[in-house]
């Protein structure tokens, strides 16, 4: 995901650890909300299939609302990225705080979609719908 650094890249300033950091946030938004609608439709699919007739598996307003709240939180969150780094300024961005929470984003962003398939997978071993 990330690019060499090439030997002529300096970064002299606070502002340009916030470029480096802004220069990768479109790519941090397309990976995670790929992993998002993924994420969705497992839910969606899947954990329908867990449930009972009549049953949500996911409150059908979250489901709608929860993705539009949960990008601009996980903006909010890649944001305090750059903030702890410029805080602690040491002359080059922090390509490990980076990596760790695109990392993290992206594990956070699948766990419903892989309850979901953990929760049909289980009514398909005992028979069993959730309730």
């Amino acid at each position: 995901m990330d690019k060499p650094e090439q030997p002529s890249e300096t970064y002299t300033s606070r502002m340009d650890i916030i470029g480096w950091w802004e220069q990768r946030r479109l790519r941090f938004n397309a990976y995670v909300g790929l992993v998002g609608f993924v994420t969705w439709w497992l839910v969606l699919i899947a954990g329908s299939a867990a449930v009972k007739p009549g049953v949500d598996f996911e409150e059908p307003f979250g489901m709608i609302l929860g993705p539009l709240l949960y990008g601009i939180m996980a903006n909010v969150c890649y944001t305090f990225g750059w903030i702890v780094d410029i805080a602690v300024f040491r002359g080059k961005p922090r390509k490990a705080l980076f990596r760790g929470g695109f990392i993290f984003s992206v594990l956070l962003t699948s766990l419903p979609g892989i309850w979901a398939v953990i929760a049909w997978l289980t009514t398909v071993y005992t028979g069993r719908k959730l309730n």
